[in-house]
């Protein structure tokens, strides 16, 4: 395993994932053709981790756009709507959301998936005031270079000029300019809940929010945008052991792929899985033999990223932390982990996310145990906006619990304080007593893992400098 590893990473050169000898034998058709020399067993581990977070960025659109069954009734937790339009959750998310993995507790998300061959689109949003929001326009390979609002341009932003790889219009005066690289594009707004009274007011600012294309603003027009066809995608969870189906997931988001600097030397590598951008899946000469050797690589690939999950970032007290956010560079590795266990996070400048696994001994989280999470008196999280900690089954979904409550944080009502300034949390299934039930983040009755998000992360946090504190087991007296 760390030799696959080490050739799955992206300084990893073209040479070590096409040395190997061809296998032999079991070629589609004898004779037909000849397939070019290559070793598929690492060029299937090459597929899986460059080729899974493109998979589930499809997988999640396709999800809340429902193509199929567009104008379909949502879940109020659910933030989807059709393609090129916007659609607001209007309730916090809850144990009964299901779209992507990780939901915060502490906005109302408000997404709109863009075709951009459709547009320009232009997105007008209201004046927020003090309130925290912001607007991330999430790329089709899960990478997030862009985020806009309280932290970057204070209580309103101005018109956004939305286009996509295809479009060459200027940004017309006033606006400011959001690119996709790709065709599809992910715009994923959070407006801060300040507490179950707050909810009408954060309702009103998602209804003032407006997604128009271009053609129709410049017209005054109060148009809504076309719903353009998709590509349909298998919306399984990607599949290692098949490669075929695998393939052919990769294929479809290929399709309407535009191959840029940073991939057209991976799409090269893996022309001999008959992968290209601008068509589908093509089997080409790929038989049994070639198959099963891909199949062993997409494990290996599947295998890497969930053990890379399990590291996620600068391991500290337990937790891991992804300095990184969103921006990967050229680690594939880390951007596939990011997709599979917090798909589309926020840039790292805007929040941090640092995810706890492990309590003080090194052992996994369990809800068969209870915990200690304190933050000493000049230890709470320095945050320019807030922080919250939400409690997940290992899966990535919020867990149900008697008070209705999935996070706590510095905007929790009635957090009890020490007299020095100090938070002590309580982690555990059970209830605890009357008191100490306003410092209780319910647990499951099984593994879990909390994740501790900081909006606008003081350069204390983001330099590594503060840390957050280990969870201790409680053991009875």
């Amino acid at each position: 395993m760390p030799k696959v590893i080490a050739i799955l990473r992206a300084s990893a050169p073209a040479v070590a994932l096409l040395s190997g000898a061809m296998s032999s034998g079991g070629a589609a058709s004898a004779g037909a053709c000849t397939p070019p020399p290559a070793d598929y067993r690492a060029l299937g581990a090459r597929a899986y981790v460059w080729g899974y977070p493109l998979v589930r960025s499809a997988q999640l659109r396709e999800n809340m756009t429902l193509p199929e069954d567009p104008l379909r009734q949502r879940s109020p937790s659910a933030a989807g709507a059709p393609i090129n339009r916007i659609g607001h959750a209007r309730e916090l998310a809850d144990d009964r959301t299901r779209q992507g993995v990780a939901p915060n507790n502490d906005t109302l998300y408000s997404v709109a998936w863009v075709d951009t061959d459709a547009g320009p689109f232009v997105l007008e949003t209201p004046d927020f005031g003090d309130r925290y929001y912001t607007f991330q326009f999430g790329q089709a390979d899960t990478t997030t270079d862009q985020a806009l609002g309280q932290s970057t341009h204070g209580r309103r932003l101005p018109p956004l000029f939305v286009t996509g790889p295809a479009q060459r219009t200027g940004v017309p005066r006033g606006m400011l300019g959001v690119r996709s690289s790709q065709r599809y594009l992910m715009i994923a707004g959070r407006t801060l809940v300040k507490g179950p009274d707050d909810l009408r007011e954060a309702r009103r600012l998602q209804d003032a929010m407006h997604l128009r294309r271009w053609d129709d603003y410049r017209a005054g027009r109060d148009a809504l945008p076309p719903i353009t066809p998709q590509r349909l995608i298998a919306r399984s969870d990607p599949p290692a052991a098949d490669a075929r189906a695998f393939l052919e997931m990769l294929g479809v988001v290929l399709y309407d792929w535009r191959a840029a600097s940073g991939d057209a030397a991976t799409l090269r590598q893996l022309r001999p899985l008959g992968l290209a951008a601008g068509r589908p899946f093509n089997p080409g000469c790929l038989g049994e033999t070639q198959l099963a050797a891909i199949a062993s690589g997409l494990e290996q690939g599947r295998a890497a990223i969930e053990q890379r999950t399990r590291a996620l970032g600068a391991g500290v007290n337990g937790w891991t932390v992804n300095y990184a956010g969103s921006r990967f560079g050229g680690d594939d590795l880390l951007r596939a982990a990011v997709a599979m266990d917090q798909i589309y996070v926020l840039p790292a400048s805007e929040a941090l996310y640092m995810n706890a696994k492990f309590d003080s001994a090194g052992r996994p989280l369990d809800g068969k145990r209870s915990y200690l999470l304190h933050f000493g008196p000049n230890a709470v999280p320095p945050v320019r906006f807030f922080w919250s900690a939400t409690m997940y089954f290992a899966k990535g979904f919020l867990v149900p619990n008697a008070i209705g409550r999935y996070s706590i944080g510095d905007r929790t009502p009635g957090l009890i304080r020490g007299r020095d300034g100090s938070i002590d949390i309580l982690v555990q299934h059970e209830r605890p007593g009357d008191l100490a039930t306003v410092n209780w983040l319910p647990a499951p009755a099984e593994p879990f893992t909390i994740m501790l998000r900081l909006y606008g992360p003081t350069a204390a946090v983001r330099s590594g400098a503060w840390s957050p504190p280990p969870l201790q087991e409680i053991t009875a007296n």
